[in-house]
């Protein structure tokens, strides 16, 4: 059928979405658009919203992912995570932003993947998990999962994301992550020396 014949037209979000993430024509299946927001603290209380309504805390990243994990999505999964944690190929252009400058020069050294939103995931997708834990863990980023449901957990778990990532990064709540990750982002933090003369 040609692409006129019907509702949609070729430069729609659905269109867009299905040529990005898998490389297949209208006629063939219509992949959701995905959104990732970052997340920040709102203030005056320790919950995570929309950057719109909150701010960052210097490096720290909470991702919140609201689409299944499966082949039809791993493709974007991956490309808008490597976005975020700028951890693209060599010899990539930085991704152009609005954050203030200061904002973007503080590295993600924690990011927090919010999986309340992921109904469910297939091994395809949880073997993009496990790949993104590797590359996190190869670029110093401490990767925390939140608010996994039962079905998604046992998915990565037999995709073998325990062997990238420990118990102890998986959390009931973004909130609970968040300040795992504040404690560690102290811990680990630049350390200052006081000289008195």
């Amino acid at each position: 059928m040609p692409v006129g014949t019907h509702s949609w037209q070729a430069s729609s979000p659905a269109w867009l979405s299905c040529l990005c993430c898998c490389g297949w024509g209208p006629s063939s299946i219509i992949c959701p658009r995905i959104q990732c927001l970052a997340l920040g603290l709102a203030e005056g209380t320790e919950l995570y919203r929309p950057l719109r309504e909150s701010h960052k805390v210097p490096g720290l990243l909470v991702l919140s992912y609201p689409t299944p994990l499966y082949f039809g999505t791993r493709g974007q999964f991956r490309r808008i995570l490597e976005w975020h944690l700028r951890l693209g190929e060599g010899g990539q252009e930085a991704p152009k932003t609005d954050d203030p400058p200061d904002a973007v020069a503080e590295p993600v050294r924690v990011v927090v993947l919010d999986c309340s939103g992921v109904p469910f995931a297939d091994a395809a997708g949880a073997r993009d998990v496990v790949q993104l834990a590797s590359r996190c863990r190869d670029a110093g980023i401490h990767l925390l999962l939140a608010q996994c449901n039962a079905s998604v957990l046992g998915t990565l778990t037999q995709a073998g994301l325990l062997d990238r990532v420990s118990p102890e990064q998986l959390f009931v709540s973004v909130q609970d992550a968040a300040a795992y990750a504040l404690e560690t982002l102290e811990l680990s933090g630049p350390k200052t020396c006081t000289v008195w003369v």
